[in-house]
Formats: C-alpha cells, structure tokens, sequence
C-alpha cells in the first residue's frame, strides 16, 4: 500500500510537529507499506529511503494553495492508496481516502487562540473531519470534544495515544546536566515549566503560585520557563515584574532541543498549569525523565497521568503552589510520583500508536475498494493502565 504523509509539520517545533516525527520514525520501523513524504520545503535529517516529494512553499498564503490544489494532483499522480496529515487539515478534493489527527479542538474553544489559527482552522478543519475516511486524535478527552463539536459519529474517531521520544530518560551524565544548567545560567534547585509562553497554558498563573512559593518554601528554588514565545507573551513578563521575580525567573525562548531531556533531569519539580489539554505531552516527558509532576486536572491530564501527578484545579494559583509545596517538602510523596511516573510512562508506546493507524489506513483502503467510506470495525487503541 501506497501511503501519502503530508510532512509540513515535521518542520515545526514542539506539539505537532513532534508527534510528526516520532509518528513517522515508528511507522518506518513497525510498517512495510511504502511511504511517500510530501512537504512544501526540504526536509534535512529524514531517512534517505523514505521517497520525498520536496515543493518551494515558504509563506501562509502559497503554502496553502500547494496544500489544498497541488497536494491531490501529486497524489492522484503518484497512485497514493491513502493520504494522512498529522496535522488536522486534508485537502478538500483528495482523489483517495483520507485520514487526519485533530489533536484537539482548542482553536476553536479556547479564546486566547490567535486570530490566524482561528481563521485557517475554522475554515478547513470542519471539512476536513467530514470528508476524512477516519479522524485520529490523541485521548479519549479529545475523542469527545471532537464528537461534540463537529456532531459526527464518534465511531468515525479512533484513539491512538501518542508516546514521549525515548530521547525523554533518567539515564544522562550528571556532567552533561551541569553543563545544560550552567549553559542557561541556572543554579540551585528550579521549578521547570515547558510549553508555549502564553495563550491557555496559564503561565501567569504559575508565576502567581511560585511568588507563593519562593516565600514558603524551606529552601530556594528558581522557576524556569522553556518555550516558544506568542503575542501573550507579554502579559508573562508584565506579571512577573509585578511579582518582581527577578533573577529567580528564567524565560528560554530558544532551548536546543536537544537540551530539554538535560533541562527535565535537572529540574526539582515539573509544573504544567494548563487550562485545557488534548493530551499533555511534556509532563509525560516530564515522567519519563524520573521529575515529580504537578498538574492540573484540565483536559486530558487526568487521562494521560493517572496516579502518576499531583493534580489542582485549573487557574488556582493557590492551590497549585500548595501541592507544588508538598512535592518539595515530603520526600515520600515525592519518589511516589517518581515511581509511578516511570510506570504510567511505560504504558504508552510510539510502536503501538503507529501500528494502531497504520491498520486504520489498511482498513480505509480496503472500504474505498468495496466502495464504503465507513470504517469497518471500532479502531482505538486501549486505554493504558
């Protein structure tokens, strides 16, 4: 079979884009079916096997004329038996089934999502999810929010849960983890927080609870904010000049990725104040790393982390600086959710997240040769316990 992966996304940093790629790393590795890459640029670092079609698309506007108009043409050229975008839009005229992850429907929902994404979400998004053969997406949370919003079957969305990088372990050099920290200009114990600067990760919000706890705590401890920055980003630094954080706070907009596994090993306690989350990836990594979570129970969270976090309900900046107090203070508590973070982290597994869809592309293949386009038996991927 003949699988079309729309790759733009690979290119892009955290959230989709690195689901992307560890998707496209395992179905490489569990899958025989043939993959052809198509991407509006160069994609540096692939696998030289992998067939890719490279365009010249650099801005919104031609990039999203290459997507919707000369995507099908190549596809109808190449006789692609399936075609699938990690990345929640389908060309509205693909000339054979398709499948797309909504990863989440926070564009639409959340009001801090910026005008653009609305604009171009809200256009191609619906329609994508009507004409998909199968919409994929990333929790049962999600599954949910997907049914309701856009009224479909939800027999027409599959579960397939995704996975951190295995880049994501305790196992690093203590030297190298100096070297990270001494690099970003960090010293002592630190509060770490990765996501996005802004929108509904309520960064603010967590600066309300470390003011609270850097008076409270019985030892000093920095709070550092790896991510990329947005519009919002300045109501962050206008609260914590209010707060006069200071040299307490560390804002890394540009962290190497490959850092960030060093930057979560060095890190006392992992802090995600979310608002909302379709699944939550870096307190996964977070766990995967052997750090204590705190997180709220927004979303997906509670799915995703289980036993495995300390969870506060979502914009109470007292209550999360409480427990991010207690993981600080009670060392039992703490090696709990370090033992049971490593244990819910083994649960979820990029092999299986791609042999999952690789059997919901076979099927969509099989429906468009017996002229269905239902897909023909319920395809999630279990729960992990």
């Amino acid at each position: 079979m003949r699988i079309g992966f729309l790759a733009r996304s690979l290119t892009h940093g955290a959230g989709v884009g690195r689901y992307a790629r560890c998707l496209l790393r395992a179905m490489s590795n569990v899958g025989s079916d043939e993959l052809i890459l198509l991407s509006n640029k160069r994609l540096p670092g692939l696998d030289a096997s992998l067939d890719t079609i490279n365009s010249n698309r650099s801005n919104f506007l031609s990039i999203l004329l290459w997507e919707q108009f000369h995507v099908p043409r190549i596809v109808r050229r190449k006789g692609i038996d399936v075609f699938f975008n990690p990345d929640f839009v389908l060309p509205l005229r693909c000339p054979c089934p398709g499948v797309v992850t909504v990863h989440d429907v926070s564009y639409a929902t959340m009001p801090a999502a910026g005008l653009r994404a609305r604009l171009y979400y809200g256009a191609f998004v619906a329609r994508s999810v009507r004409k998909a053969h199968t919409v994929v997406t990333v929790s049962e949370f999600s599954k949910g929010a997907i049914r309701d919003h856009f009224g479909i079957d939800g027999k027409k969305i599959a579960v397939a849960y995704p996975a951190a990088d295995d880049r994501f372990h305790p196992s690093y050099d203590p030297g190298d983890i100096r070297l990270v920290r001494r690099k970003y200009n960090i010293e002592g114990d630190y509060i770490l927080y990765v996501g996005l600067l802004g929108g509904w990760k309520n960064v603010e919000g967590l600066l309300e609870a470390y003011d609270i706890v850097r008076r409270n705590a019985d030892r000093h401890c920095d709070l550092v904010l790896a991510g990329r920055t947005c519009a919002a980003t300045r109501r962050i630094l206008r609260t914590a000049e209010r707060l006069q954080l200071g040299e307490c706070l560390h804002l890394l907009p540009n962290v190497d990725d490959g850092d960030l596994p060093l930057l979560y090993n060095g890190a006392t306690v992992f802090a995600f104040p979310s608002l909302h989350e379709g699944f939550g990836l870096p307190p996964l990594e977070a766990m995967c790393c052997g750090v204590p979570v705190v997180c709220t129970n927004a979303g997906a969270l509670p799915e995703v982390t289980a036993d495995a976090a300390l969870r506060v309900a979502p914009g109470n900046s007292d209550e999360l600086a409480s427990a991010l107090l207690d993981v600080m203070h009670d060392d039992k508590l703490r090696q709990r959710l370090i033992d049971n973070g490593f244990r819910r982290a083994r649960a979820f597994s990029w092999e299986n997240c791609a042999r999952s869809i690789l059997n919901i592309f076979h099927d969509a293949a099989g429906c468009h040769e017996r002229g269905t386009m239902e897909p023909s038996k319920e395809m999630d991927l279990p729960v992990p316990v």
